[in-house]
Order: C-alpha cells, then sequence, then structure tokens
C-alpha cells in the first residue's frame, strides 16, 4: 500500500507486527523524521499517525499546532490522512482545521502504551500474572498510583501562539522565539488532595511496575491519572489485563470510542463521591467492559484493521 513507512520501532512496536503481517507498507526505516509521528509515503497520498499526548484539560487551551504545519510545509498540496491517537473534538480544533484548509483529514486513531515494561512483562506474561495475583483480596476501594508531581507545559511562541516556543527547533519551522515560560499541572496533586478528604480507602505508594502491577489487584478500582495529557499507559496495563481503571471525565476519544466501557469521574462534580462509591461497588462489572473494550478494540489486529479500513475508505471517496 505505501512505499516506505518511517517510525521508530520501539513507540510503534504494539503495532508495528501487524502492520507488516498486513503489508501496509514495503519498506519500514527505523528513524524519525518528525518526533512522535509515523510517516507512510505513496505517489497519491500520504498516511501520518501523530502518537503525542494532546493536552491537559486543566489549562483550557487548544492544542499546538507544530507538527501538522511542520507536515505541510513538505507535502505541496499532497493529500493526506492524519491518524491522531489523542484526539478531542474541542482541544484538537485548531490542527483539525489547518488540515482540512491544507488537503487533509484527521482520523482519531488509538493511544497505545510507549513504556517498556509493559511488553517486557505484562504483555509477554498475561497468563502468568493472573494466575499469581488475580486471587488476591481486594483490600483497597481505589489504587492511585502516581505520585503529586507537577507537569510543565510550554507557553507559546511570542510569534505564533498556535505553536509552542520550542516548536521551532523541535519541528524544523521558520522563526525563533525566546522561551517564554511554562503552564504548571497540579492535576495529580488536586486528585490526591481530593481523596484524602474522602471516605475512600487508597493505596497511594511509590513501587517498580511489577510492584505497581501487583498491588493493582489489591484494588477495587485504579485511577488514570492525567499528565501532559489525559491518557496514561495505565489504562493499556489494567484493560488488558481485565482490572477496572477509571479516567477523569474529558472530551477525549479513541477510533473506537471507549466511553461505554471505561467509566469517567467528573472530579470537579460535587457528585464525585458518589459517582464513585458506585463505580467501586460494581468494579467487577466495571472491570468486564474494560477488558471487553480492549478484546475488541484496542488489540494489534483490531487497531491495524481500522487503520487499513478508514485508508481503503479514501482511496475510494478519492
Amino acid at each position: 500500500m505505501f512505499s516506505k513507512a518511517y517510525y521508530e520501532k520501539d513507540r510503534f512496536q504494539f503495532i508495528h507486527d501487524e502492520m507488516i503481517h498486513q503489508k501496509i507498507f514495503k519498506q519500514h526505516v527505523n528513524t524519525f523524521l518528525i518526533p512522535k509521528t509515523g510517516i507512510f509515503e505513496n505517489d497519491k497520498f500520504n498516511v501520518y499517525i501523530d502518537t503525542s499526548d494532546g493536552v491537559n484539560e486543566d489549562l483550557e487551551i487548544y492544542e499546538y499546532c507544530g507538527r501538522i504545519k511542520r507536515i505541510i510545509s513538505q507535502l505541496n498540496g499532497k493529500p493526506f490522512i492524519f491518524f491522531k491517537s489523542a484526539y478531542s473534538k474541542k482541544w484538537s480544533k485548531k490542527i483539525e482545521e489547518i488540515a482540512i484548509k491544507n488537503n487533509g483529514k484527521i482520523v482519531p486513531f488509538f493511544k497505545w502504551s510507549f513504556n517498556k515494561d509493559f511488553y517486557n512483562y505484562t504483555y509477554r506474561k498475561k497468563e502468568e500474572i493472573l494466575q499469581k495475583y488475580s486471587s488476591l483480596e481486594k483490600e483497597y476501594d481505589v489504587g492511585i498510583f502516581f505520585k503529586e508531581k507537577p507537569y510543565l507545559y510550554n507557553k507559546p511562541s511570542e510569534f505564533d501562539n498556535s505553536i509552542s516556543w520550542s516548536d521551532h527547533e523541535k519541528f524544523k519551522l521558520p522563526g525563533r522565539s525566546n522561551n517564554t515560560g511554562h503552564y504548571l499541572i497540579e492535576s495529580r496533586k488536586d486528585i490526591i488532595e481530593k481523596f484524602k478528604k474522602s471516605k475512600f480507602k487508597f493505596l497511594n505508594i511509590g513501587l517498580s511496575y511489577k510492584e505497581y502491577i501487583e498491588a493493582s489487584f489489591k484494588c477495587k478500582v485504579i485511577i488514570n491519572p492525567p499528565g501532559i495529557g489525559e491518557y496514561t499507559s495505565r489504562m493499556v496495563d489494567q484493560c488488558y489485563l481485565g482490572n477496572c481503571i477509571v479516567m477523569r471525565k474529558n472530551s477525549y476519544n479513541q477510533g473506537h470510542s471507549w466511553k461505554s466501557f471505561i467509566k469517567e469521574i467528573d472530579m470537579s462534580s460535587k457528585n464525585w463521591e458518589e459517582e464513585m462509591s458506585d463505580l467501586v461497588k460494581n468494579y467487577k462489572d466495571n472491570a468486564e467492559l474494560c477488558e471487553k473494550y480492549f478484546l475488541n478494540y484496542w488489540t494489534p489486529d483490531a487497531i491495524v484493521d481500522f487503520m487499513y479500513k478508514k485508508i481503503k475508505e479514501e482511496i475510494k471517496n478519492d
């Protein structure tokens, strides 16, 4: 389908073998030409997979457009499909507008784990892990496997507020901006503080990856914490293992929506504890839904099938 594909195999390892199996491309070059981006080329159009994080919704800002501007600068009007792993109809709006104006189409895609421990341990040893830990007693209502660590997010360029000050160099865009500073993201601290004041019995402790996986089986519900974006690899870990993961309510979604399978809690709502109590009470049913989402829509073959179908639709409609 494509003559060449350019991407870092380590970052795309979740779907790499399946893309080879389905003959998405003839040749793979293990490099990145654009950070966190897969590039697939043929004569008629290009395909891109953006595996970046999106933006933490506490900031209430649109995602930066440095990546899409870099892509467009090299295409000279050539059509393209832009598979966006973290897509929000609200916060990805500016990226989508730029793509449409330049002969491109944004397609919501899928996030996957970029954590090497997931592939070296959890993904390879699922049955062993389940046999060893799935019968553990649920000692806690909630597992909070993160600390109060704040994140920094670069502020806009002093010359172009649609990109960050660092995007000029990162994406080889025209001009240069001084360092305009950073936004401070303290979402994780805010979540932990809420639980400290709540009625829930929760586990919040620093652990190695393997210890975290074991400890998650002692908890009825595991929190997915926002960081730079709204998704983390904990979503993949826990859905794959058939545990119950809960998201903070957000506008992000995937190619096949997770909204009917993975529960969300509006942590800013006065009723959030009631929502969480219901989730904890029904954690077994919700865990089954999490696993169902993974098995039906989040496996490598399901993701590549989705990609292949969307590409064929574009070829047909061209």
